[in-house]
């Protein structure tokens, strides 16, 4: 199974000026962000959402929320691997393009989230 980094997710009460930073230092772009049911923004370079920032009020300090993978494998492939791990998982799906979003809690809380093609009409977590 081939993975390839995708993004950097954060959780922050200031979108605007998580944005802002990453703009200015790293030359991001916001984009296009699937209307997912909470807010956010997506950060771009060349094409490529390389930051997604997810609102969050309330929050003291930006946190990283999860890092994410992803891979051309059928999404059935990476749930067995999942499964077989014994950790604890959530499955999602993109709101639009449908890709899978397999989301893993590591050991000592760090989440993985684990991105498949849509070409699985349904998938149990």
């Amino acid at each position: 199974m081939t993975w390839q980094f995708d993004h950097l997710a954060f959780n922050t009460a200031e979108g605007d000026a998580l944005q802002q930073a990453f703009q200015a230092l790293l030359g991001l772009e916001p984009g296009r962000r699937p209307p997912f049911p909470f807010p956010g923004r997506w950060l771009y370079q060349d094409g490529q959402a390389l930051v997604h920032v997810i609102e969050q009020p309330g929050l003291a300090e930006p946190l990283l929320s999860h890092i994410a993978f992803r891979t051309e494998e059928e999404v059935t492939q990476v749930l067995h691997r999942v499964r077989a791990s014994g950790l604890p998982h959530q499955v999602a799906q993109v709101p639009q393009d449908g890709t899978w979003q397999i989301f893993v809690r590591l050991p000592g809380g760090l989440v993985l989230e684990l991105d498949a093609p849509a070409t699985q009409a349904e998938c149990s977590s």
